[in-house]
C-alpha cells in the first residue's frame, strides 16, 4: 500500500506529549496548523511507494523547487494511501514543477477542502502519520547524484546558493 508524504516544518510541535497539561485526550495543538497551509483549499503531498524507494528522490525533488538556501533537515509525515481512502480524500495527479523532472509526477493534490477536511488530516497524521526526517546532507548528496548524472535541471532550482553548489560539484 502506498503513502502520501506531507513535509512538516516544525516537527517538535506535533508531539503531543509537549502540551500535555492543557491538551484533551482528542485535542491537537493549534499550531500544528501551520504545516497544513492549503493553498487554493488544496493539500499538497507527495505518493511514496510501498518500499519507500522514492523517499529521498521525492525530498530532493521538493528542495531543489526551495527559494531559500535551506540546510536544515527535512521533517516530514507519511500517512498510509488507506487512511485517505476511508475518508475519501482524492488525491488527484498534479505533477510538480521542480528541477528533478522525473520526480515531478509523485506530487498530489488533494483539493475542494473544508477547514474540518484539514483538522481531520491533522488528525490523522498525528494518530496514524510516521514522522521522519531526512538530513540536508542525504538530500545535498542526492542531488549532487541526480545532478553528475544529468537528471536535474539547473535552470529551474530557485535557491541561487544551491544552484551554485551543484554547479561546481
Amino acid at each position: 500500500m502506498a503513502y502520501f508524504l506531507r513535509f512538516i516544518y516544525k516537527n517538535l510541535d506535533w508531539n503531543r506529549t509537549r502540551f500535555s497539561s492543557w491538551l484533551k485526550e482528542d485535542e491537537l495543538p493549534a499550531c500544528i496548523i501551520k504545516d497544513l497551509r492549503a493553498d487554493d483549499n488544496a493539500l499538497s503531498l507527495w505518493e511514496i511507494s510501498d518500499d519507500k524507494s522514492n523517499l529521498l528522490d521525492v525530498i530532493a525533488a521538493f528542495a531543489s523547487e526551495s527559494r531559500n538556501d535551506i540546510k536544515n533537515d527535512w521533517n516530514f509525515a507519511l500517512l498510509s494511501s488507506k487512511y485517505l481512502d476511508e475518508v475519501s480524500f482524492a488525491p488527484s495527479e498534479m505533477p510538480a514543477k521542480t528541477a528533478y523532472t522525473s520526480m515531478n509526477h509523485y506530487h498530489r493534490s488533494v483539493p475542494n477542502l473544508s477547514i474540518n477536511k484539514v483538522v481531520y488530516f491533522a488528525y490523522l497524521l498525528s494518530r496514524h502519520g510516521k514522522f521522519d526526517t531526512k538530513s540536508w546532507k542525504e538530500v545535498e548528496a542526492r542531488l549532487t547524484e541526480v545532478n553528475s548524472r544529468g537528471q536535474l535541471n539547473i535552470k529551474r532550482i530557485k535557491s541561487s546558493k544551491l544552484k551554485q553548489r551543484l554547479e561546481y560539484a
